[in-house]
């Protein structure tokens, strides 16, 4: 039971639980179609229009602060770096 306990610490003190979990991920995300967050990469030109529309958004995007609008477009829709940049870079 101690050299089990043992094992899980090195286990989690050298990554290699972090290394699984990325690879079930990578995993879960090819058998998916490739999309990291279901269901958000199939935003519509409407959905797209709205968000940027946001107030925080829109005054971020105003204010020239196209980072703080990128992790704003992040955070509300799940989507990676690239693809929230190009949307805000699109506007």
């Amino acid at each position: 039971m101690l050299i089990a306990f043992l094992l899980f610490l090195l286990r989690r003190r050298s990554g290699s639980d972090m290394i699984d979990q990325q690879r079930r991920e990578a995993e879960r995300i090819a058998r998916s179609g490739g999309s990291s967050s279901p269901g958000t990469s199939k935003l519509t030109r409407h959905d797209v229009q709205h968000l940027l529309e946001e107030p925080e958004i829109a005054a971020a995007l105003a204010a020239g602060k196209k980072i703080k609008a990128i992790k704003l477009v992040r955070a509300r829709t799940g989507l990676g770096l690239k693809e929230s940049k190009e949307l805000v870079e699109r506007r």
